[in-house]
């Protein structure tokens, strides 16, 4: 609806499918706005959002209803952000991203740039997208701590976000941050509202993202809480239904890893009975 509304449907629907992320933007945070910012929306931002230290900046704000707080899609010469929340001392530009990549880059990479070099004037010059706006977030936050979140599919949030920092893409005054859908979604079935309609509407929205296919696997279903140690190796014992046989068989997993543990990502385990 909120995509409709601001035109980046048009009024026939002629190019409304399900890879539209204007139309997924505008259903999530849309219905979100309803909703008291501190009982959803920071909720959902500080538990998915990588780093951490990002979400510790969004922990601190303190808000009601904030309909008047975010903008959707506000136009600008360098992009079009998707939406920019507006708070008292704090800006935080949205960037959603559903089955498509960046809609820009280049070969910039200022990782290696020499100290002697004006390198803010020569960022300046970079097509990539999540650098154009966080010079956005930089010129509209003013004296604002300043936040650029990159939304997507796991599959790619990670590389995206890496490759950023690794390039030294982003304005020295924004901080970037990245959520995968999936941490968006398993965060959504997390909240616990007290109010029947707040609930109605977090309840459709995880609808909505199953529907989208970002209900991805997220842990073994295990009696009780476990941390999973980066430096240590698991072995799991149960049964498997075989369906083929029509019984269980025992198993036993068994894996190690050289590749570190990050808490911020999904990990499937796949096998052979």
């Amino acid at each position: 609806m909120i995509a409709e509304i601001k035109g980046k449907i048009s009024s026939t629907g002629s190019n409304l499918n399900d890879r539209l992320e204007d139309n997924l933007t505008g259903n999530v945070f849309g219905a979100l706005r309803y909703i008291p910012f501190d009982l959803a929306m920071k909720q959902v931002l500080v538990n998915s959002i990588y780093p951490r230290s990002v979400g510790a900046y969004i922990q601190e704000v303190q808000a009601d209803f904030w309909n008047n707080n975010i903008e959707f899609w506000p136009y600008d010469e360098e992009g079009e952000l998707d939406a920019i929340i507006d708070f008292e001392d704090i800006l935080i530009g949205i960037e959603v991203k559903f089955l498509s990549g960046l809609s820009s880059d280049d070969s910039m990479d200022f990782s290696e740039a020499s100290k002697e070099t004006s390198i803010e004037d020569e960022k300046n010059k970079s097509q990539h997208q999540l650098s154009r706006e966080a010079r956005i977030i930089s010129k509209k936050g003013n004296k604002k701590k300043k936040l650029l979140v990159f939304i997507a599919n796991s599959s790619a949030c990670s590389y995206v976000y890496e490759d950023t920092i690794k390039r030294e893409l982003i304005e020295s005054d924004v901080e970037l941050g990245y959520i995968t859908w999936q941490s968006f979604f398993h965060e959504l079935t997390k909240l616990k509202l007290d109010n029947e309609f707040h609930n109605l509407v977090i309840e459709d929205l995880i609808k909505l993202l199953k529907r989208k296919g970002l209900d991805q696997f997220r842990n073994m279903s295990l009696d009780e809480d476990y941390i999973v140690d980066d430096l240590g190796f698991y072995q799991f014992n149960g049964e498997v239904n075989n369906e083929i046989f029509n019984s269980k068989l025992k198993s036993t997993i068994n894996f190690k890893i050289d590749t570190q543990v990050r808490g911020d990502l999904y990990y499937e385990f796949k096998g052979k009975c």
